[in-house]
């Protein structure tokens, strides 16, 4: 590990840092039940989001390949904010379902644009273990993210969903703004 150089370090902590906001899935399928969606319809939105998620991955992709991965990344992020905001404020089931739509192109931004990030900034020889750090990294911060959303969650979920969407939304800044701000050349970091 120690191989692998600083800016790999930089961004798998931005990442995971990211990755304490952002509680499982199903605390939002918890969500849309209790904006009155049948278990039916909670399997369809989650198709819905599925579906989504597969269409939107390989242009996600192939504008990652033309333009830095910081910056799709930082698209994808604005998408999870719009969806858990708008999910920690409506009780519309129709808007509901749209916003589920919406964090379907956040994890299509995210997903396999983080990886292919990470990868990047590995080099060679560093693959595997650049990875194994990085997913270790992320599924230990959705875990405590799960734990303190599912303490946080109350009647409805809404402070959870407020409070990610908002750090989010941060960290969507943050990105895009060092995009914005860097030499293009620079900027692929």
């Amino acid at each position: 590990m120690r191989d692998l150089p600083r800016r790999f370090w930089r961004v798998t902590a931005v990442v995971v840092g990211f990755g304490l906001v952002n509680f499982p899935d199903a605390l939002l399928l918890l969500r849309l039940n209790e904006i009155g969606f049948s278990v039916a319809m909670v399997i369809l939105a989650y198709v819905t989001y599925n579906l989504v998620y597969a269409l939107a991955s390989f242009p996600a992709g192939l504008l990652s390949d033309r333009m830095p991965r910081s910056a799709v990344f930082g698209v994808g992020l604005m998408f999870f904010a719009i969806g858990y905001i708008g999910l920690g404020l409506t009780t519309d089931p129709v808007t509901a379902w749209v916003l589920i739509g919406v964090y379907g192109v956040f994890t299509a931004c995210t997903d396999g644009v983080g990886k292919a990030w990470v990868s990047s900034l590995a080099g060679e020889g560093h693959q595997a273990t650049a990875q194994g750090v990085f997913q270790g990294g992320s599924g230990f911060a959705v875990l405590v993210a799960g734990v303190w959303a599912g303490l946080l969650w109350g009647a409805d979920g809404r402070l959870p969903l407020l409070i990610s969407g908002v750090v989010g939304a941060c960290f969507a800044v943050a990105l895009l703004g060092r995009w914005a701000l860097l030499p293009r050349q620079r900027s692929a970091v």
